[in-house]
Parts: structure tokens; C-alpha cells; sequence
């Protein structure tokens, strides 16, 4: 009998540049997380941020061309069965238990990647962006899924990449070939990433 998946088994890549209060606030929201054993990969594009950070995660710091190729950088170093992404002034909003029961669930069906909510908090009010309607067929429509709080099975996208040469919708582009390659996926009503409005 296969041992369910644990914390252990995921990793959370973070990429930032340039705005320590927003990292600080998406660090310190996955402490937890790192203190149970998930895995921490930090891309930094800009300067220093190793007084900010504790000897519990990765940090790599080097120039890049940008988000996307930072996190071609960052979900290359990753070793576990599944991860996801979380941006610096963005934080993880469930619990550890709640995750730890979505990594089962990917498990059990086998799935490549699994969608969940987010939030986009503003000043005066939150949205709410929910994967539950959404279907691949929308992409025709130009709609895609809430990517901030979508989990991914590694060895699912070993061969995926961010197309750096379309700097406003290369993560539109990497969903829509990752189910244009007949990827098993469900969703669930689960708000696992709270976002800051602004990008």
C-alpha cells in the first residue's frame, strides 16, 4: 500500500525582486510549512535578501530575463513529487492540514495538477477567483484558471517551460500546453493563496 504523500513532499518556489516588505510577508506566511519539511525554493533577481531569510530554504540569488525565466530557474530545482508557486507579497492561506489532504487527493486519482481558489485582496474588497466553472475549453475564450493556487506533480511538466519570449502571457501559454497534452486534473473549492492586488 502506497504511504500517503506528507508536507515533505512538496515544494513552494517564491521568485522576488526588489520589494523585501512584500517577501517578508510571503515568508514568513510558509514558516510553518517549512518548519513541517515542505521545501522553500527562492529565486531572487535583485538585491540581497539573505538577511531577511533563515537557514530553511533555498535561496538562489542571480540576475535573470524576468518572472518567467526566474521561475524556469526556480521549479528546475525542484526534487519533490509535486509543487506549487507562491510570489513574493502573496501567502499561503490554508492550512497545513488542508494541503496535506489536496496532496492525498492527487495521489489517489493520480492527477497532474490540481486547481484551487485564490483571493485578490484590495484596499476595500476581495475577489474571489474560483477554478470550480472553469473547463479547458475556455482557453479559447481566452480564460484561464486561477494559476497562483494551482498544485503540479513534477514529472508532469518535466518537459514544460515558461516561454520567456512572451513576458505578459507566458503563463497563459504554459497552461494551455499542459492540457493541450492531455493532463488528468480536478479542482477543488479550496483558497489556498491569498494574493496582493497590483502583481
Amino acid at each position: 500500500m502506497n504511504k500517503s504523500p506528507e508536507i515533505s513532499d512538496l515544494s513552494i518556489v517564491t521568485i522576488t525582486y526588489n520589494n523585501p516588505l512584500c517577501f517578508t510577508k510571503t515568508y514568513q506566511s510558509l514558516s510553518e510549512f517549512r518548519y513541517r519539511g515542505g521545501k522553500h525554493i527562492i529565486v531572487n533577481g535583485g538585491l540581497s535578501i539573505t538577511d531577511l531569510i533563515l537557514d530553511d530554504c533555498l535561496l538562489i540569488e542571480e540576475d535573470d530575463l524576468g518572472i518567467y525565466d526566474a521561475l524556469n530557474k526556480g521549479i528546475k530545482l525542484v526534487k519533490t513529487q509535486y509543487f506549487m508557486l507562491i510570489h513574493s507579497g502573496d501567502v499561503l492561506a490554508a492550512d497545513l492540514k488542508v494541503l496535506k489532504e489536496l496532496l492525498s487527493k492527487m495521489d489517489h486519482k493520480q492527477l497532474d495538477i490540481l486547481l484551487n481558489d485564490c483571493t485578490i485582496e484590495y484596499k476595500k474588497f476581495t475577489r474571489l477567483m474560483s477554478s470550480r466553472r472553469w473547463k479547458p475549453w475556455m482557453f479559447k475564450l481566452g480564460a484561464q484558471p486561477p494559476h497562483p493556487p494551482i498544485i503540479y506533480q513534477t514529472k508532469s511538466l518535466l518537459n514544460l517551460t515558461y516561454d520567456i519570449k512572451h513576458p505578459v502571457i507566458a503563463d497563459f501559454k504554459y497552461l494551455e500546453q499542459l492540457f493541450d497534452s492531455c493532463i488528468k486534473y480536478d479542482s477543488s473549492d479550496n483558497i489556498i493563496v491569498r494574493m496582493s492586488s497590483g502583481g
